[in-house]
């Protein structure tokens, strides 16, 4: 059993280090794993990949991260596998290490985007790697490739938007540029898809243009993520965003503290962002970004909000926009408190 020690680095006051203080409540949780090893490990491997300037990453740095570490590989298993009610229990240190392993696979998807112009990803065309090379480390890595074929907020991401001939036509998949990962049943990346879609579904240049929220690293589009403005080490002590699939409900951020479906969640603007009616905090919060809202979209916070909502057997597809449309023309806008 690995010993427990702090990182050095673990509390963000600026950039002076702080020893963390290791709750009781998560002792149990961490007592099997040396987190601070694991999230060591994935910067390295995330910096390693900035740095590489040959044109075979798989071979050079992904296998041999792979054989080097598989303590970090059993983690990931056991997180995988366990159970909640109905959500399993992380600890910060925890959601810090997934964090780590998000912006891993935000770098290895680069190559399957394109450039536009306005995204941070601009400038390098990503690590040298194919789209099979990328699903055989997430999988390898104790995670699950999916492509499901009924366009979801939960595990689609908009990359290009093709308007419909019908302004009302429901958004359909185009194209896949990279696929949906699961680790278990939690989220662990959005697949990037191309969508056709009435505009008063998904608007032109909102949907697949607007800064994308809970995202490091894009071509093509803004991005805005808490680890942003903070220093070398303290950005790496940012909470991973869990969304999961419990039975028929898909549950999104579940560690946020304003719930949406409740609507109880009128404070939680508090001076962040201009106020949003409570459909476009919903749009925000399960597409990660705005899609059918012209509102300026530079300079929100959707991170406090979470929501939950029925699959229902790939129903919510169908239900989605209409429940959404709905809202929308009856909302009024939320006053900050």
């Amino acid at each position: 059993m690995s010993s427990m020690r702090c990182c050095r680095r673990c509390c963000r006051q600026g950039e002076r280090y702080m020893p963390c203080q290791l709750q009781s409540s998560h002792s149990v949780i961490q007592a099997e794993w040396d987190l601070c090893d694991l999230l060591d490990g994935a910067r390295a491997l995330h910096d390693a990949l900035l740095d590489y300037e040959g044109d075979g990453v798989y071979a050079d740095l992904l296998l041999p991260w792979l054989r080097a570490n598989p303590p970090a590989l059993a983690w990931l298993r056991s997180f995988a596998q366990r159970q909640g009610n109905p959500v399993p229990p992380a600890s910060n240190e925890e959601l810090w290490v997934l964090q780590a392993f998000s912006r891993i696979g935000q770098v290895l998807v680069l190559p399957l985007q394109q450039a536009r112009g306005n995204g941070n990803g601009e400038g390098w065309a990503g690590p040298p790697l194919s789209l099979a090379e990328y699903e055989a480390f997430v999988e390898a890595m104790g995670m699950t490739v999916l492509r499901p074929a009924e366009f979801s907020p939960f595990y689609h991401e908009i990359v290009e938007l093709k308007p419909a001939g019908s302004v009302h036509a429901r958004a359909a998949i185009m194209a896949w540029r990279w696929p949906c990962v699961m680790l278990g049943n939690m989220l662990f990346a959005r697949g990037g898809v191309d969508v056709c879609a009435g505009k008063t579904i998904f608007k032109p240049g909102i949907a697949d243009a607007s800064t994308l929220y809970w995202a490091d690293r894009r071509k093509g589009r803004p991005v805005n993520d808490l680890s942003h403005g903070w220093g070398g080490n303290s950005q790496w002590r940012t909470s991973f965003r869990r969304d999961y699939v419990v039975g028929d409900t898909r549950f999104y951020n579940v560690d946020g503290k304003y719930d949406l479906a409740g609507q109880v969640a009128d404070a939680a603007d508090a001076g962040h962002f201009p106020a949003l009616t409570l459909a476009e905090r919903i749009e925000l919060l399960t597409q990660r970004c705005l899609v059918s809202n012209t509102t300026a979209h530079d300079d929100l916070f959707p991170y406090d909000d979470c929501w939950r909502e029925s699959a229902d057997n790939g129903g919510v597809q169908e239900r989605w926009p209409r429940w959404l449309s709905a809202l929308r023309g009856g909302g009024k806008r939320e006053t900050k408190a």
